[in-house]
């Protein structure tokens, strides 16, 4: 047993020479790490292990640059080339040049704000389906509407559409494999993204896909925050009515989402090749996919993606330029708030400058320690007069950024570490303030059924809620 001590300390001591020398994490990350990996041996060493080595992000990296080489030739149909003119150019260029996140025009999008209208539309959605349907879960449950649209997808996979999904090892680590498996035996693809006991020995596991995407036909493009499960439609004992935001997109919108989705598909064939010795082929040539159907609509946006596929955290760049681009008003709804602090700064900057910042959280905890260090630094901005809200009609678990009535991102990355530099995200940007007023709206709304965290009532908490806090944020940088 000793020598097995001893050689986790040897282990521990190298993970540390890698921190400190060879990973370019920020100076609280290292320094949490340093201190676990010390003061702990075995326990450190597993959690350093499956949550802390990113090493692979440089391999991540560069395997899929290597495959942009299509983006660039065949989606940029119907996109904007000069920009300069626009009045928010800068933050076009900061999506433009490296994630290849074009400026597309005359879409239409449908905002859904609860599960019931969203399901009802993507099922009528998937139904017309002729072609194809692809697929991007973090969470795909086992339960009610979860077998409603696995019935659905197997029902056209035998009456010949192509259907292709993708689901989060770890988001349905407790959904079992046979759920997946009928509709792989009924002739569609199915991918589990990095399982996370046994991908390359769970060296992956850090990375999830934390997107929800649906594709069906270069017609309808879906994202935001609701993955598919019954707690989404409010039945979930524990949390009651469901608070999300979503997102329908007809126009060339959706080749932005078959992009991102497509890379990803190619990806984990890669992976499972790994173990099969062979790789999958699309049934089509990536041209079937690069078509869409024009829409009526008038909406300029960018579809922009990030995690350990790009070299830059592009969506909390993008939102640290909206934050620091402001002029009257930011309105932030998110069920997570752990911001680096580039976006803390950015957003306490604001605050004093006088700004009107306006931030939504959930009243309660799905994760405890992510919550606790939530109100942590939620506290800091009420300090400073930023108001804050928590959502008390059930579980907020909405993920939307409002700047000057004029400009909006929604999608699934939360206001935290974890989705601005770990998980695979996607968002929208929109430059339209048609839309950027009905989520403001919505916003407005949300505050009737929520309670104003007051400078007065945050300096009461207990001795408890204040310990809690602290060791809460002292961890965040590793959450």
């Amino acid at each position: 047993m000793n020598n097995v001590f001893t050689a986790v300390y040897i282990l521990n001591i190298i993970f540390i020479i890698i921190i400190i020398f060879f990973e370019k994490r920020k100076n609280t990350s290292t320094i949490i790490w340093i201190l676990i990996l010390s003061l702990t041996n075995i326990f450190g060493f597993i959690l350093y292990l499956f949550f802390g080595l990113s090493l692979r992000k440089r391999r991540f990296t560069r395997k899929y640059y290597k495959r942009f080489s299509f983006d660039k030739k065949k989606f940029k149909e119907d996109t904007v080339s000069d920009t300069s003119s626009h009045p928010h150019n800068n933050l076009i260029q900061l999506f433009n040049v490296k994630n290849h996140a074009y400026l597309r025009t005359k879409n239409d999008i449908k905002i859904y704000t609860h599960g019931e209208d969203c399901f009802k539309d993507l099922i009528a959605a998937i139904s017309s389906a002729e072609k194809y349907i692809h697929m991007e879960y973090f969470i795909f449950e086992n339960d009610g509407i979860g077998n409603v649209i696995m019935d659905l997808l197997i029902n056209k996979v035998k009456n010949g559409v192509e259907v292709k999904l993708i689901y989060d090892g770890m988001g349905c680590i407790h959904v079992f494999n046979s759920f997946f498996q009928r509709l792989q035996d009924a002739g569609g693809e199915v991918l589990n993204f990095f399982p996370p006991l046994f991908s390359r020995f769970g060296l992956r596991a850090n990375y999830r896909t934390h997107r929800k995407i649906v594709l069906v036909d270069g017609k309808y493009g879906f994202l935001g925050g609701m993955n598919i499960g019954d707690e989404y439609l409010g039945k979930n004992k524990k949390f009651g009515y469901w608070r999300d935001t979503h997102l329908r997109i007809k126009g060339s919108g959706v080749l932005g989402l078959e992009k991102s989705f497509l890379i990803n598909l190619d990806f984990m064939r890669e992976q499972k090749s790994f173990f099969k010795r062979r790789k999958k082929k699309l049934n089509h040539s990536i041209d079937d996919y690069l078509h869409f159907e024009k829409s009526s609509g008038h909406s300029d946006l960018q579809i922009v993606s990030s995690g350990p596929d790009y070299e830059e955290p592009f969506i909390k760049n993008g939102i640290f330029k909206m934050i620091t681009g402001a002029k009257k008003n930011i309105y932030i709804q998110t069920p997570y708030f752990i911001p680096d602090e580039t976006i803390l700064n950015a957003l306490e900057i604001a605050v004093m400058g006088g700004i009107e910042v306006n931030i939504m959280i959930p009243s309660k905890p799905d994760h405890f320690f992510v919550y606790w260090a939530t109100l942590s630094y939620i506290g800091d901005l009420v300090k400073l007069g930023a108001r804050c809200y928590t959502y008390d009609n059930g579980f907020l678990h909405s993920k939307v950024v409002i700047v000057d009535d004029e400009i909006c991102t929604v999608g699934s990355a939360n206001m935290d570490i974890r989705s601005f530099l770990l998980n695979f995200e996607i968002n929208v940007f929109v430059y339209d303030p048609e839309i950027a007023l009905q989520l403001k709206a919505a916003f407005l709304e949300d505050i009737k059924s929520s309670t104003l965290i007051t400078s007065k009532k945050y300096k009461k908490r207990s001795f408890i809620i204040r310990f809690k806090e602290s060791i809460s944020k002292l961890l965040s940088p590793i959450m």
